[in-house]
């Protein structure tokens, strides 16, 4: 009788260990099979999906400016900008994804601030409208502070009549966050 009870016992606990091993295993199978089908790489280390930069739509991987008439001008937060491996290169690059005629060079990090140059700067300070230009501006830098380690980006180029060179944060482009 007492062989039996704890044979029972036995099998009932390996049996909730390997329940318990499967439920785990199971789930991560999902989610890596759902990263693979939307066109990702699994992290095994970190334990979640990343995009390269060729699969995401770069039209929901930065923070986007958008226009209503109830708020003006705000930005969204792209959804997959969780789902990307957050580096200065992969940022720019997607920023760079924009359809403008303008575009950002990284120059380097210094302690929290990173460093871009603004290519075809005339464009952004002079044919994109005061809006224009600080909608583009508010989408970089917040995007760009995604980083962890940043909070300041310093924004490279020629002085204009609609954007200019200096070091700016989020608390710049604060007008552009509605709730």
């Amino acid at each position: 009788m007492r062989n039996k009870v704890l044979i029972t016992s036995l099998t009932i606990i390996g049996f909730a260990i390997i329940a318990f091993y499967a439920t785990n295993w199971f789930k991560e199978f999902v989610a890596i099979d759902s990263c693979l089908d939307k066109g990702g790489k699994w992290n095994y280390e970190l334990k979640k999906c990343e995009f390269s930069v060729d699969s995401v739509d770069v039209n929901i991987a930065y923070w986007i400016a958008d226009y209503n008439d109830d708020m003006g001008e705000y930005l969204i937060r792209g959804k997959q900008l969780d789902s990307i491996k957050k580096t200065p290169e992969v940022l720019i690059d997607i920023l760079n994804g924009r359809e403008l005629e303008c575009s950002l060079e990284y120059k380097g990090v210094r302690g929290d601030t990173i460093c871009v140059g603004i290519i075809n700067d005339l464009y952004l300070s002079e044919q994109m409208g005061t809006t224009g230009a600080y909608c583009f501006l508010g989408e970089t830098i917040f995007t760009l502070t995604e980083l962890d380690s940043i909070n300041k980006v310093s924004i490279e180029m020629e002085v204009g009549s609609h954007a200019g060179p200096g070091v700016y944060s989020r608390n710049d482009f604060s007008d552009l966050i509605k709730d």
